[in-house]
């Protein structure tokens, strides 16, 4: 992960490795955190897997700070998500490998 600041506030940040897949989920929920005036992100080329994330803070906001809670935020509704996932499948009387194994 690369940091550049480009203005202002404002940062560019590489990530290497990731596609859309990251790149709408952090950008998305970046908005959702307090003191982000701006974020949305752009992979240069499909074939690449490379996206670049634009932020823009309002006030005095840490960087890594956003970055961070943002992060937490994502962690938290992929732990709820999966819970109901499985609640749901045992309701249904499906296996899920995952769970198979933690018996």
């Amino acid at each position: 992960m690369k940091v550049e600041k480009v203005g202002e506030n404002k940062y560019m940040i590489t990530i290497e490795g990731e596609d859309h897949s990251l790149g709408n989920l952090l950008a998305r929920t970046l908005l959702s955190i307090k003191g982000v005036k701006f974020s949305y992100y752009e992979q240069p080329h499909p074939l690449e897997e490379r996206i670049i994330l634009f932020v823009e803070l309002k006030g005095k906001k840490d960087l890594k700070e956003v970055l961070l809670k943002a992060l937490e935020r994502i962690e938290r509704t992929n732990e709820q998500f999966r819970r109901l996932l499985v609640e749901e499948a045992r309701a249904k009387r499906v296996v899920i490998e995952e769970e198979r194994h933690r018996s």
